[in-house]
């Protein structure tokens, strides 16, 4: 049902983890919950209805074969996604920072939302036609490239990400403004434009991906005290609270709930 597929082009790499197909020719339901990533995803989805509501999205198949494209904006909460009917999708998963290369706006300005329409004329001419193409990954590529720019004036915001993601060095918000040269509320003002998220949100999303890639794609069996220390929770206590926060779950009912994907990509918990 699902099928993951990596960029060829070694521009695209940098930026897009993977793409991935979605396709279910015989009317069905889905129902799962999405949890907070630092990654962001863009659908072409075609022929459906979508409806968002709290936290809640259904996508309903209609018998039209228009094309929508949604993207995903940032939360800490899970999701609940609900597919109703036969549904065809093609989805972008952007690496942190990626997606910013090929829009044209900030992303929070386009993305303010946990869910939402993208509206661009130039996206919507790909999107028309792209169910049709013989090999569409090729053809999004391309036209990927084409949309691809440098953002010098943003390396400043590239470079948190990388200060953010390295565990070992954990360094506070504030460190990472003054390495960069940044004023604290200047930082801050500039991360939630680009990232669409307050740094302390972003990082408290870094810190549960990693401890569930810990845990769930160890080679050996890790207790949840190790999982704990690992990604810089100041203690046990903290690290199921977070968790709860994030996911509705303690740590230990999280990972017993939830099932993994296309070689460990995707990480669900199936209704």
């Amino acid at each position: 049902m699902i099928n993951t597929i990596f960029p060829h082009s070694p521009i695209l790499k940098k930026y897009i983890e993977c793409f991935y197909r979605l396709e279910d020719e015989n009317p069905s339901n889905l129902s799962y919950l999405a949890f907070p990533h630092y990654n962001t995803g863009l659908s072409f989805i075609k022929g459906v209805d979508i409806l968002r509501q709290g936290t809640e999205v259904d996508i309903i198949a209609n018998s039209t074969s228009d094309v929508s494209i949604e993207l995903v904006g940032k939360y800490v909460y899970p999701l609940r996604i609900r597919y109703k009917g036969s549904v065809q999708e093609i989805s972008i998963i952007f690496k942190p920072f990626g997606i910013n290369r090929f829009l044209r706006k900030d992303y929070h300005s386009i993305a303010p939302g946990f869910s939402q329409a993208f509206e661009n004329n130039a996206w919507k001419n790909v999107a028309n036609n792209l169910f049709n193409e013989k090999d569409p990954i090729s053809k999004l590529e391309t036209f990927l490239l084409s949309e691809y720019k440098e953002l010098p004036e943003l390396r400043g915001i590239e470079g948190s990400l990388h200060l953010m993601h390295n565990m070992d060095e954990n360094y506070s918000i504030t460190e990472i403004a003054s390495k960069l040269g940044y004023h604290l509320k200047t930082f801050q003002r500039h991360f939630i434009k680009h990232m669409g998220c307050t740094p302390v949100e972003y990082r408290r999303i870094i810190r549960f991906r990693n401890s569930v890639d810990s845990k769930l794609n160890a080679k050996v069996l890790k207790t949840l005290t190790d999982v704990t220390f690992e990604n810089n929770y100041f203690d046990q206590s903290y690290f199921i609270k977070e968790f709860k926060k994030l996911t509705n779950h303690s740590p230990k009912n999280f990972f017993k709930a939830v099932k993994q994907f296309e070689g460990e990509k995707i990480i669900w918990e199936i209704l």
